[in-house]
């Protein structure tokens, strides 16, 4: 981060949602999100007559039939399966339908005064919390009128999509910086994840794919496949200590 941003991923985490002294594995906001799931549209509204692109993944997930539910959903090769790449939103929730669980988890209500605009997700080596972000005025952006920063799931559709305009001099000389309250929107526990592993096109897979025991899940967007690979071994070492 730079002086001009405020407080980065993991220090937000540890200012308001850690218990003292608990460490960070790692931390990552993403904004923006993006569906793949049965039944919806890319902005997660229904879509009666979409038919089923990735299969059903229902009960126990294991490692074989994880990994073949990611390659039916973002391929193996190039165009990370899609034919045509579209930009790569900072989350993006996967599953069978809508009654999935992660599309059922992000259909939850944000804390009050916050919105899923902003997700902070966060590992420690005893818990995985996702976190949101404070409710935000709308802003002027540019053509094609005002944008809602901050809503609710009930006007979540298109806003999600995008990214937030960066902006410069959230920090004042001399003040402390900038640390906007984050609260906890839902958690995932070591028994609901069956397996997370790096997807995304073959040259460059830098989204870290977590999934759930009913083959939905969330794919992170970490920038660089470095990034991806890390929080996929860390995730996987996470569970292996419940197991172990």
């Amino acid at each position: 981060m730079s002086v001009s941003e405020a407080l980065g991923a993991s220090l937000s985490a540890r200012r308001w949602w850690c218990e003292p002294g608990e460490p960070v594995v790692w931390a990552l906001w993403t904004r923006g999100t993006a569906f793949r799931v049965d039944g919806c549209d890319e902005y997660g509204l229904p879509k009666p007559g979409l038919g089923r692109r990735f299969g059903s993944a229902a009960g126990k997930v294991g490692d074989a039939v994880a990994a073949g539910v990611l390659t039916g959903i973002f391929g193996g090769g190039d165009d990370g399966g899609s034919g045509t790449r579209r930009p790569v939103q900072g989350l993006t929730v996967f599953g069978s339908g809508r009654e999935c669980r992660a599309a059922a988890l992000v259909r939850t209500d944000p804390p009050e005064g916050h919105s899923v605009g902003d997700v902070l997700w966060v590992l420690t080596p005893d818990r995985f919390g996702v976190l949101v972000g404070p409710r935000r005025a709308a802003v002027d952006t540019g053509p094609g009128g005002w944008r809602q920063l901050g809503h609710g799931w009930g006007d979540v559709g298109r806003a999600l999509v995008g990214t937030l305009p960066e902006e410069f001099g959230a920090n004042e000389p001399g003040e402390q910086l900038k640390c906007d309250p984050v609260a906890p929107w839902f958690t995932l526990e070591r028994a609901e994840i069956a397996d997370c592993r790096v997807v995304g096109p073959e040259h460059r897979p830098t989204q870290c794919a977590l999934v759930l025991r009913d083959g939905s899940g969330f794919a992170l967007e970490g920038h660089l496949p470095s990034g991806a690979a890390l929080m996929a071994e860390s995730m996987r070492a996470y569970l292996r200590g419940a197991r172990g």
